[in-house]
């Protein structure tokens, strides 16, 4: 995902950086992305941040105040990883004291309906989980559509029966 986002934003004129201590410095060079040598230099430099991590132990609420007070008072959080990376108390803080700082996302988090009624101007969820928009996720998608309509003309079962 992370490489498309950079691709599209090399298409309309951004600078592209980027941090990952686990890719080679080749894949940033193929991509025409400049490397940054720490994460905190992502949240210094970024007009725009996209998260591109999984929840694990290590990264859940590890986007907190220590890297959002980084951010440009003008900056965007792009956050379409997961829900748990982000301290949303933290979130909260930068959103009061950066005036100009917003905050889009496509994963719900427990604050979602406070920071919509706060910072309804700066504070952006989409509908649905952009992830399940994906080629992979629609080609899932119609497998199991398959094999439930196969599943219901070889032996009936329909226990995926939505409409009565």
């Amino acid at each position: 995902v992370a490489r498309y986002v950079a691709k599209i934003a090399q298409g309309i004129g951004m600078d592209v950086y980027a941090y990952d201590p686990f890719l080679s410095d080749d894949v940033f060079k193929d991509a025409g992305v400049t490397r940054l040598a720490t994460i905190e230099d992502i949240f210094k430099t970024g007009d725009y941040v996209s998260l591109h991590i999984p929840a694990t132990d290590e990264t859940k609420k590890s986007i907190n105040w220590s890297l959002l007070s980084l951010m440009k008072d003008k900056s965007v959080l792009v956050n379409t990883a997961r829900k748990e990376v982000i301290h949303e108390d933290d979130l909260e803080k930068a959103l009061l004291e950066k005036k100009g700082f917003k905050y889009i996302s496509d994963v719900e988090g427990p604050k979602m309906d406070f920071f919509k009624q706060n910072f309804a101007d700066r504070v952006f969820f989409t509908p649905k989980k952009m992830g399940a928009q994906t080629e992979e996720a629609n080609t899932n998608a119609g497998v199991a559509a398959a094999k439930q309509i196969i599943a219901f003309f070889e032996k009936g079962d329909v226990s995926c029966q939505v409409n009565k």
